[in-house]
């Protein structure tokens, strides 16, 4: 059994992270899998040194530069080379890609596609084809994105199923063990209570909210500490922003770490003010790591906080309610431990990465049953 993953990305985030650990179980369970992406894009890397196979001759530069470049042709030639059985689409891009590529063709593999965020779905009569008729089922990450889709009208709900994203829990338990090291590494003090946000610098992912929070928070418990984790093309943005507030000493900027479970070994809460997250990647790992979270109750984020059991939600956009959960949890510490606890939990128990691989070689199995 064969099955063809598709990502356009070159950089690195919870999409890039769930689809390697869905390549890497399957081929565990048998299947041959192979992954299309981007030259020299960080799924690349890693799917190799993780020994899957890999072919980088589609570019997936934008719709019109893949078609310049003579994508279409080149996705097509894939397939015919590799003959999947199931092709797994991760977004717009390579979805309208194979569309062309393979849309007119009476005898074509399974077309599967996952939705991983929550962005609206226009309703233009090629985006009715795609997901009303291209698609033979749709993947959704979180119960949101399961809810919008079913109410998009032409999107049938049989089509759709639910399959969250995975963390490796046990991973970021063991890393806790290194918490004085990594505090040393970013210059943080013994009595510091320490907030992390782990995210790409993006509109969406609500820095500004809690660069407008951060002044009330460290009036209010003058320990606290912040350390944001991430690149993007907002990061220029807000590493003015701090000089401008004067909070360069207050608010440590990371960077892109590959080693996200020892960064956050260094911390005592999380934070994650999005606007919009398909279920939040961040969110979960934080969790894995037993750190009580903050977050906005925005798209998936409900599915892996519980208020009050394993963190505590706000709504988007709110500096002031964001400031008060945060000054909350910095002044109860067993509140965090015990929040924390229960997050680790319910991550191992719901969001394993068993469970993410076993759902997916279900779902595909049901589509080549005779």
């Amino acid at each position: 059994m064969r099955v063809l993953h598709t990502n356009f990305l070159q950089g690195w985030g919870g999409q890039s992270n769930r689809i390697l650990m869905e390549c890497l179980g399957l081929a565990e369970r048998g299947w041959d899998v192979l992954l299309s992406v981007p030259p020299g894009s960080e799924l690349a890397k890693r799917a190799r040194a993780a020994g899957l196979s890999v072919d980088e001759s589609v570019s997936y530069r934008s719709l019109l530069g893949s078609l310049l470049r003579g994508d279409v042709q080149q996705f097509r030639a894939l397939v015919e080379r590799f003959q999947p059985d199931i092709v797994h689409l991760h977004g717009g891009r390579d979805s309208w890609i194979a569309a062309l590529a393979l849309g007119l063709r009476q005898k074509r593999p399974i077309i599967l596609r996952t939705k991983h965020n929550i962005f609206p779905i226009s309703g233009h009569p090629l985006n009715r084809w795609l997901y009303g008729r291209f698609f033979d089922g749709i993947v959704c990450i979180s119960s949101a994105i399961v809810q919008q889709c079913a109410d998009t009208r032409y999107i049938s709900p049989e089509k759709l199923i639910l399959i969250p994203s995975a963390c490796d829990a046990q991973r970021f338990a063991r890393a806790s063990d290194l918490r004085g090291k990594m505090r040393e590494e970013f210059g943080f003090h013994e009595g510091d209570i320490v907030i992390v946000m782990s995210g790409r610098f993006r509109h969406e992912k609500g820095h500004d909210t809690l660069l407008a929070a951060a002044p009330r928070v460290v009036e209010a418990v003058p320990e606290a500490k912040f350390l944001l984790l991430g690149s993007g093309s907002l990061e220029g943005a807000v590493k003015e922003r701090l000089r401008e507030q004067g909070l360069l000493g207050t608010i440590v900027l990371g960077g892109f770490r590959a080693d996200i479970p020892e960064c956050l070994a260094a911390a005592d809460i999380a934070v994650q003010p999005s606007r919009s997250e398909g279920l939040g990647t961040a969110v979960l790992e934080a969790s894995a790591a037993g750190l009580p979270v903050v977050a906005t109750a925005v798209g998936g984020i409900p599915d892996i906080v519980v208020h009050g059991e394993t963190g505590l939600l706000v709504p988007p956009e709110n500096p002031e309610a964001l400031a008060m959960a945060l000054v909350q949890l910095a002044r109860n510490p067993d509140q965090r431990v015990a929040l924390g606890r229960a997050a680790r939990k319910r991550v191992a128990q719901l969001f394993s990465v068993e469970r993410l691989v076993e759902l997916t070689d279900s779902y595909y199995r049901r589509f080549l049953s005779p």
